[in-house]
């Protein structure tokens, strides 16, 4: 049907109300169809760099795990201003429409919400403020708002829809539960059921890396033996290569790590702190830093150049069960953290350019997250990309 209005107090129940001999309802709710069997759209790990590359190299888990701009196995309990999402490509510039919001629990909003590609929450949504999705809104939940919304494709919810002020959808509603605004709806057809089928991201068990377990696999398997010898406080030089530290004072006890190449740290325990005191990465190199316990305290690294500061320069994943704290009076960060265990809390206004896959988050101002999807891409990819704009697509 053509696109629908509904007004004030309009209440439209979808439950054991099919007219007779038809697969309609009563109401202006009129939807086209009837399919509870039906799949919900589900996010994958793309972008503008994969899509120009023609390396087939098969993406691995720890790059598949920075699908979404932020990704909470838990709650998002923002008590601040508000989120807001957009992406972008390092290497190719614009790329919108995936910074992505997946959330396995459910959102406490007060604030504002602009999601710069599709937000999926598995146990619903509810809060006060304007809501922008630039995708798609996908919920296994009841949806709770007051304010304007505004979705730019579909709205699924397997559960009831309630708002007081404006709602106005791109497309398509998908609706499995009542129907109860305040206010106007608009959308173009009208579908009734869908199967949602899981949260948006894989915080199961078997769906979880393992990062104790990298980390103690590669006490015997390293390549320490590259690693320059040093003696006293002096700098500590990584380059190519996987390396393993036994506990955090054997890696920052030296003044400072310097990262020359693709270098990934395994160390076992906690750190109290990674930050600017800890890590020089030099121009064109990257760190995969894998802790098998929790870092405290997470804060920039330093990077050679200002404009060398790329958020696939520095991957961050912890092991362990705890909370961390990002960016402590620091209001850019850029990187990505894989933690599904680890709370994350921020103060202030928090800006992120990267990735973030958490458990709970929480967080006194705005949350900012610049989506970079050019961390998902394999390196052979990412150096295929850079290669060919170096030589002006020689």
């Amino acid at each position: 049907m053509n696109r629908t209005a509904l007004t004030l107090l309009t209440t439209v129940l979808l439950s054991g109300c099919n007219l007779p001999g038809t697969g309609g309802l009563f109401g202006n709710f009129d939807p086209v169809d009837e399919d509870f069997s039906r799949p919900r759209p589900l996010i994958t790990a793309e972008g503008a760099l994969m899509e120009e590359c023609k390396d087939t190299t098969p993406l691995l888990r720890q790059d598949e795990v920075f699908a979404h701009a932020l990704c909470l196995c838990g709650d998002m309990q923002e008590v601040g201003q508000g989120l807001v999402t957009r992406s972008s490509s390092t290497l190719l510039g614009s790329d919108p429409d995936r910074g992505h919001v997946g959330i396995n629990g459910s959102i406490q909003v007060v604030g504002n919400f602009d999601v710069d590609g599709t937000l999926d929450v598995a146990h619903g949504l509810s809060g006060v403020g304007s809501v922008a999705i630039g995708g798609d809104l996908i919920t296994n939940g009841d949806v709770e708002v007051t304010g304007s919304w505004d979705v730019g494709r579909d709205v699924w919810v397997a559960g009831d829809l309630q708002g007081v002020g404006s709602i106005s959808i791109g497309r398509d509603l998908y609706l499995t539960g009542d129907l109860n605004t305040v206010g106007s709806v608009d959308y173009k057809v009208g579908h009734l059921g869908f199967a949602y089928n899981g949260g948006p991201c894989g915080c199961g068990s078997s769906e979880i890396i393992d990062v104790a377990g990298e980390v103690a696999a590669h006490q015997s398997a390293n390549d320490n033996a590259k690693i320059p010898s040093t003696t006293g406080n002096t700098e500590l030089l990584l380059e190519n290569g996987e390396f393993y530290f036994e506990g955090p004072a054997q890696l920052v006890g030296s003044s400072s790590v310097v990262i020359r190449g693709r270098a990934k740290v395994f160390v076992q325990g906690d750190l109290e702190a990674v930050g600017t005191l800890n890590f020089l990465v030099e121009e064109g190199a990257e760190l995969e830093l894998w802790v098998s316990g929790t870092v405290s305290t997470v804060g920039n690294l330093s990077f050679v150049t200002s404009s060398d500061e790329r958020p696939r320069a520095f991957k961050l994943f912890m092991g362990g069960v705890g909370s961390s704290l990002v960016n402590v009076g620091n209001a850019l960060f850029t990187g990505s953290v894989y933690a599904p265990q680890v709370d994350i809390e921020y103060v202030g206004n928090l800006e992120v350019h990267g990735s973030l896959f958490a458990n709970n988050l929480s967080g006194t101002g705005n949350l900012t997250v610049t989506y970079d999807s050019d961390v998902v891409a394999p390196a052979a990819c990412h150096d295929e990309v850079k290669g060919i704009l170096q030589t002006g697509g020689n």
